[in-house]
């Protein structure tokens, strides 16, 4: 019964910016003439990895970012207006410049 080599696997890069680096450096390598169908295969999968990693990490981030403009409009929204903003008690004929 053949044996099958154990493939190691390699960690996902540990940040954003490492896989990213490393998409690059596959996709240069896919672009070249490949040594090898194998060397191939590996490069593929492995860039696979990495573009799945970076997908969830910018999903991840986007979820963040609307969560943290949803809180700034929330904290907004509940900030009544000063009485020196608010337009309604404004004389609408009244045309002096007022500074404070």
């Amino acid at each position: 019964m053949a044996v099958k080599k154990a493939k190691k696997s390699k960690a996902l890069a540990p940040s954003f910016e490492d896989a990213v680096e490393e998409l690059e450096n596959i996709t240069k390598r896919l672009e070249k003439d490949p040594e090898s169908l194998g060397n191939l295969l590996d490069d593929f999968e492995r860039g696979q990895e990495l573009l799945t990693f970076c997908q969830k990490t910018l999903k991840s981030a986007r979820k963040r970012l609307d969560l943290v403009e949803a809180s700034l409009h929330a904290e907004g929204d509940d900030e009544d207006p000063s009485p020196e903003s608010s337009s309604d008690d404004a004389d609408p004929d009244d045309q002096d410049v007022r500074l404070f």
